[in-house]
């Protein structure tokens, strides 16, 4: 691994940068920014860098596991905070209803997120390889020619 290589250089503010990116639905290679207005539909790849959201075949398998993480957090905010407006009489019934209801949606809006997130998680855990951010690469070979 080359120290000087932008593509597979991390230094600790770059782990940083990149768990930011993937947390807020940025391309954790470049910025740019992959979950939009269409929340539901993410990409396939980033269009500034090329590199693919998936980027070895079973990698959805981590963002399912980081959605189920998010999820469950999500759960017990509701959880608490109906525990803690209704306290000291606890409103079972639409505590449960609540968290039944975030344990429904949540999910669904948090897939995206979870991609991204994990795409950041799996880029710290495995570098780029050559020939998996084309765009970028062919970007740094136009501005050192």
């Amino acid at each position: 691994m080359d120290p000087t290589d932008p593509l597979t250089n991390h230094t600790p503010a770059g782990k940083i940068r990149t768990l930011i990116r993937g947390a807020t639905g940025r391309c954790s290679v470049d910025g740019n920014l992959l979950v939009s207005a269409r929340w539901t539909k993410l990409p396939d790849t980033c269009s500034r860098c090329g590199i693919k959201l998936e980027r070895k075949e079973g990698q959805f398998v981590g963002a399912v596991g980081i959605n189920t993480i998010l999820s469950f957090g999500v759960m017990l905010i509701v959880m608490l905070a109906g525990i803690a407006l209704t306290a000291p009489d606890i409103a079972v019934g639409r505590l449960v209803l609540a968290t039944g209801a975030a344990a429904l949606i949540a999910p669904l809006f948090l897939l995206p997120l979870s991609k991204t997130i994990w795409n950041a998680i799996d880029l710290l855990m495995i570098p780029l390889e050559p020939g998996e951010a084309p765009l970028l690469e062919h970007e740094l070979a136009k501005k050192s020619a």
